[in-house]
């Protein structure tokens, strides 16, 4: 967690520029020793539908796929969240159940703030209630943005190349001398996540390989790094008019 605007941040930090919490000056000196770190590996999850909300999770570093099951078992994804995402925050304001399931994509770095702890500090800060309400509505905006593009709105090829290039950009692997990030993801998180199916998906995959955008190697999808800004311009929101 960072905070950011002349006070002080937290150490070892990865989210300088995202940080729900930045910028409300005495903040971290409050926060810092409620903090905890948690590090889970590959496909587990943080938390289940319906369990009781235990507090908030904040994205250092991976990505988390949420989705919500019906009463038949059947899964229905609802998105991939990446560093800066927070995770649980309306339910733990009500202290009622969690809405969705939380699963990692891959090894996946949070910081963990109690229910209780976040109620307390609320409490306190009247910036950080205005602050956590806007955040709120701009993730509920997100997920009514993801409906409808999945529902039509933007091309399934743009979806898929939007995803990997959000995903890559906050999540993927890289060196610095490196031109390429690497992805760990299936196609069956893609597909989910597109909302296409996992045949079609991967024939999409196969004609961004064929024009060299991406490569598929032992269980990685690999993007050029150069072609990320140019790419982000063409697939963002406010180019397909995808913003509400």
């Amino acid at each position: 967690m960072a905070f950011l605007a002349g006070s002080e941040k937290c150490t070892r930090c990865r989210i300088p520029d995202s940080c729900p919490f930045a910028g409300i000056p005495g903040l971290v000196s409050q926060v810092r020793p409620l903090l905890e770190s948690r590090y889970y590996g590959n496909e587990c999850a943080i938390f289940r539908q319906n369990q009781k909300a235990a507090g908030v999770f904040i994205i250092q570093s991976g990505w988390v796929a949420l989705s919500a099951y019906r009463s038949g078992g059947k899964r229905v994804p609802i998105g991939l969240r990446g560093p800066g995402s927070v995770l649980g925050l309306p339910e733990s304001i009500d202290s009622s159940v969690y809405l969705a399931t939380a699963e990692t994509g891959d090894e996946t770095e949070l910081e963990f703030l109690s229910g209780p702890d976040l109620l307390m500090i609320l409490e306190q800060s009247g910036p950080l209630r205005t602050q956590l309400l806007k955040l709120v509505a701009r993730q509920t905006r997100e997920i009514i943005n993801d409906l409808f593009d999945v529902a039509g709105r933007i091309p399934a090829d743009q979806r898929l190349s939007r995803t990997l290039l959000e995903l890559a950009s906050t999540s993927g692997h890289q060196s610095p001398d490196d031109p390429e990030l690497r992805l760990r993801i299936t196609v069956q998180d893609l597909s989910a996540q597109i909302g296409c199916s996992r045949q079609w998906t991967s024939t999409l995959l196969t004609e961004l390989e064929r024009k060299g955008v991406v490569r598929r190697r032992d269980g990685w999808i690999i993007l050029r790094r150069d072609v990320g800004p140019t790419a982000k311009r063409k697939y963002s929101r406010r180019a397909t008019g995808a913003s509400l």
